[in-house]
């Protein structure tokens, strides 16, 4: 006889095809019955509350007053929370949106007196194989997943599941979802030929007699009357007992049958039982890009600045800092970071977004300014603040946009030395929109506007040097930009015909690249869950459109700048009849940095066609079947032809399985003797096209005009979702994307990986003009010209340095982007030093290595 664990619980989507404000106020009425309910039968429960802690923060926001009683079904365990404060999506999110995310969670279960102690992720579309890492960090032993298995991944439901760090936790997937056991008959006898099909699927992978049977399903009310059927059920049928139960109690009982769990150690994108809409990788481009640079502003710069601040005797905002990444989050769930919604649910996840990001930014400015204002000047001249986030010394090129009414000018640093600049953009700037005093002026006040490169050196770790520009005096050094047709350094040769063809070599190794960097526009014929091409697709490419070619070489850097006009179809029906009535704009300004061993490219594209998918092509030549990418905290290898493609038709699959991957900022592919590497800023998908296994097909941008459409070459059968138009996913307008890109004469040895870590970016500059927004009163505090909190010798990247969640103390995290241990090192500082977890606490073991796709955090009490 097999135990069948009855686990009620709601799936709880704040926002999708609605707003978050009918979930609010479908939330309370639920709630209000499900309090009810419990109340009256202290029999019932407990009830998962969808493991997400949003909920109860969203449902306070509409019934502050039954925070008591929530409260005591809580704490009796009546009502299960956590540990995540949202249902993120893994698989576009970054690492420590993820960290923060069962970070503030579990700080939300300790306010409420209790946490459910299962890493419960429902409905995220696929898995991360770092999921069960950080798991472990927050001694979280038991996951429970759905989209993404099947048994080509692992044969049973019940399984160990192994991160590439080692770290494990027994897995239970939800075979056929959470939803697979809704809406039971009160009626046993009905309910057994319900639940004769549910159960025989359950079963079907299940490794023991213990099975999970989910009762619940999207924003559906409590079904109370079921556990009392199932109880009048048991005696009358023979092949199943159902016992009230808890994700946990199924553990205890997985464990106690005392069976060997098989182990598997990967990421689950297997769209066999379950679509996991790999489209989502790059739907509503905009959307990504926006989470992406707010991800990086938080981490990368905002937090690093405050932490310095802090210890220079300035206040940590630590609550301003929280709302924004619990509002980024609201937005990370798997609908809504995934852009597979409404256009009014699109806006208003776009709008968080950039909500925080000009909270960040005006936190930044404003300690910028009061960091400023407390340093005693060294030369004459407005201070430059040059910060670097990084434990380790930086130099290296950074943009500095200023405001002069001179022609001339100069930067020099604290000893007088001149610092080498170039001017890379200049225009007029209407002041009175810059300083507030002139805004009532009757007269323009117009300054020149020049977009600097600077060229900087020993910037302390974890910390500033200031610098001071000088208006009215001559740079020492020459500036004269010259005309030049391809690009040079010690590194790297970019050469480009007159049809606007690209080849580059790598002069390390003399292999050359030809045609890199070709642009393709395709169909979509697909929605906002996946691309679909069309059955009878008409592919672009960019050469034979170059309109005009430019270059130009300066005294940091040179660049060459190709415009296109590529005739396209205008729509879908255009693309059948091979009618090319519309025209992309497009321009890529390409760079190469004296001192730098890759290529930085800018691309900005006006789009103005529909139902289409712009790609830009690496093709690398490697003798490979692999490549790899970055994942959160890590590296991981794929196939550039799943093997499941050979099958997925004949076996019925939900999704076609192709080579279509998500990304965090970094894939790569290449051999013993060459290959290339893409670091983008905030494009999450490539793709290896079938018919071409060498290439690596960054996607741009795609453009479709429903959030769910049926009957796709990729996805067979019913819509995803609902049947709606969402014209705003054509996503018209300009758009700007970066990347660059690397080529490998060594593979991924340990100077590749300080190249993508310096490519990435790790300096920041501010200008002292004196003028601002807003005006605030002398801190009176007194800080050195140059400052480090702490240095850290080691090969790790960088991940973050904030203060601590609930003491006074910093963090400071890196992380192994290699396939190999890395040496961990200790920072030096005037600290007590703890190695920790992502969750803060004291790590047990202190191992001199960090495995691959590892942190490694150290908690710094002064």
């Amino acid at each position: 006889m097999k135990i069948v664990h009855l686990v009620q619980h709601t799936h709880w989507d704040r926002e999708w095809y609605f707003t978050e404000n009918d979930s609010k106020a479908v939330l309370y009425y639920f709630m209000d019955d499900l309090f009810q309910r419990l109340e009256e039968d202290k029999t019932l429960g407990p009830f998962v509350l969808d493991g997400q802690t949003v909920v109860i923060e969203d449902y306070l926001s509409v019934a502050p007053h039954q925070e008591t009683r929530l409260r005591q079904l809580i704490e009796q365990g009546r009502i299960v929370i956590g540990p995540w404060y949202t249902q993120s999506d893994f698989l576009v999110v970054g690492a420590e949106s993820i960290t923060r995310n069962l970070l503030l969670g579990h700080a939300d279960c300790q306010c409420f007196g209790g946490t459910m102690p299962i890493g419960y992720v429902p409905d995220s579309f696929g898995q991360s194989a770092q999921l069960p890492m950080f798991l472990q960090q927050f001694a979280i032993d038991y996951a429970v997943i759905w989209r993404g298995w099947s048994e080509h991944n692992v044969a049973h439901s019940e399984f160990s599941w192994q991160a590439a760090d080692g770290s494990k936790v027994t897995t239970a997937v939800l075979p056929w979802g959470y939803g697979c056991a809704k809406w039971l008959p009160d009626n046993p006898q009905t309910a057994q030929k319900t639940l004769e099909p549910i159960l025989e699927k359950q079963t079907r992978f299940s490794l023991t007699d213990h099975v999970l049977l989910p009762n619940g399903n999207d924003q559906s009310p409590f079904e109370y009357r079921v556990p009392a059927m199932l109880e009048q059920l048991n005696p009358q049928q023979d092949d199943y007992r159902f016992v009230r139960s808890s994700f946990s109690q199924f553990f205890q009982a997985l464990e106690s049958a005392n069976v060997t769990l098989p182990v598997y150690q990967g990421e689950f994108l297997s769209p066999k039982y379950m679509r996991i809409h790999r489209g989502i990788f790059s739907t509503r481009i905009d959307i990504k890009q926006l989470n992406a640079r707010l991800e990086r502003t938080l981490s990368q710069h905002l937090e690093p600045l405050l932490a310095v601040n802090w210890r220079l005797g300035l206040p940590y905002p630590q609550h301003a800092v929280d709302n924004i990444w619990r509002e980024a989050m609201k937005s990370h769930a798997h609908d809504s970071i995934g852009g597979c919604n409404s256009d009014r649910v699109n806006a208003m996840v776009k709008n968080r977004l950039e909500s925080g990001l000009e909270m960040a930014n005006q936190l930044i400015d404003l300690n910028m300014k009061m960091l400023a204002e407390g340093i005693t000047a060294q030369q004459d001249g407005k201070k430059i603040i040059i910060f670097n986030a990084h434990p380790q010394m930086s130099a290296g090129l950074l943009e500095l946009t200023i405001f002069t009414p001179e022609q001339d000018f100069r930067v020099v640093d604290s000893e007088g030395k001149e610092c080498r600049w170039q001017i890379v953009e200049e225009g007029r700037q209407d002041m009175s929109i810059i300083v507030q005093e002139l805004s009532n002026s009757t007269e323009t006040t117009w300054y020149r506007k020049c977009c600097l490169l600077l060229e900087v050196a020993n910037i302390p770790a974890c910390g500033y040097q200031t610098l001071y520009l000088q208006e009215g005096i001559n740079a020492g050094f020459e500036q004269q930009a010259k005309s030049i047709n391809k690009l040079e350094n010690a590194w790297l040769r970019l050469e480009v015909d007159e049809q606007g063809i690209l080849t580059l070599t790598d002069k390390r190794s003399q292999q050359s690249y030809h045609n890199i960097l070709q642009l393709v526009d395709g169909g979509d014929a697909g929605d906002n869950y996946n691309y679909s091409p069309p059955f009878d697709d008409w592919l672009i490419n960019s050469n034979g459109f170059l309109t005009s070619i430019s270059g130009t070489q300066g005294a940091l850097q040179s660049a060459l700048t190709l415009s296109w006009k590529i005739a396209v179809p205008q729509d879908l029906a255009a693309r059948r009849e091979q009618r090319a009535d519309a025209v992309l704009d497009i321009t890529m300004t390409i760079t190469l940095a004296d001192s730098n061993a890759w290529l930085d490219v800018a691309i900005s594209v006006n789009n103005t066609v529909r139902d289409h998918r712009l790609q830009v092509l690496l093709p690398t030549a490697a003798q490979s079947h692999i490549h790899f990418a970055d994942q959160p905290f890590g590296l991981i290898e794929r196939q550039n032809l799943p093997s499941e493609m050979a099958v997925w038709q004949d076996e019925q699959w939900t999704e076609a399985p192709v080579a279509l991957y998500p990304m965090q900022s970094q894939v790569m592919m290449y051999d013993a003797q060459r290959g290339l590497c893409a670091v983008t800023e905030g494009l999450r998908e490539y793709q290896i096209p079938q018919n071409r296994q060498d290439v690596i097909a960054v996607t741009l941008l795609r453009s479709v005009g429903w959030l769910g459409q049926a009957n796709m070459p990729y996805r067979p059968g019913r819509a995803s979702g609902m049947v709606l138009p969402s014209p705003d996913s054509q996503i018209q307008g300009m758009h700007y994307f970066k990347l660059s890109v690397l080529a490998m004469n060594h593979g991924a040895d340990n100077a590749f990986w300080r190249n993508v870590e310096r490519a990435r970016g790790n300096l920041h500059a501010w200008l002292a003009t004196g003028w601002s927004r807003f005006r605030t009163n002398p801190h009176g505090r007194t800080f050195p010209p140059h400052f480090s909190v702490l240095s850290w010798d080691t090969e790790l990247h960088f991940s973050v340095l904030k203060k601590a969640q609930h003491r006074d103390a910093l963090v400071v995290r890196g992380w192994n982007p290699s396939a190999q241990p890395l040496q961990r090192g200790v920072p030096e500082t005037h600290g007590e030093i703890m190695p920790a977890t992502l969750a803060e606490t004291a790590l047990e073991a202190q191992p001199d290595t960090v495995p691959t796709c590892a942190p490694a955090t150290f908690v710094i009490t002064f």
